[in-house]
């Protein structure tokens, strides 16, 4: 009985709390969208449809240039403002790029409801895999 009321009753953690949000980014962020990057950053948001899900392959973006590093983080903004309906002012930002081992590290902020979401999330560049932790 006691477990029921843990189950019902207990308060969820933050982390218990955006799971569903954090996985659906970072399902996202690891879907390659059919649509070419100069496309992707063309099309409305509005006119954006399962069929562009996720992001467009970046493979060629440089992370030692500044201009490809406003290109990474718009497009990363703009696939989760589009396929992510539940969050609000998201804001995307390059912390630091460790040419050694190949990772970018950018900050995500948005909101939900009336909560405060910051996430962190590791690009692994040989892989171009985002890994995202809260």
């Amino acid at each position: 009985m006691e477990n029921l009321h843990k189950l019902f009753y207990s308060q969820a953690s933050k982390k218990d709390f955006f799971f569903p949000i954090v996985r659906n980014i970072s399902n996202i962020l690891n879907t390659r969208s059919s649509l070419p990057l100069g496309d992707f950053l063309d099309t409305d948001i509005a006119s954006m449809s399962v069929v562009n899900y996720g992001l467009p392959s970046f493979t060629h973006l440089s992370m030692t240039s500044e201009r490809d590093i406003e290109i990474l983080c718009l497009t990363v903004a703009k696939s989760i403002v589009a396929f992510e309906h539940r969050l609000s002012n998201v804001n995307v930002s390059f912390t630091s790029y460790d040419p050694l081992k190949k990772e970018a590290k950018i900050a995500l902020s948005a909101v939900y409801v009336d909560e405060e979401l910051v996430l962190n999330l590791l690009l692994k560049i040989a892989l171009w895999e985002f890994i995202v932790h809260v």
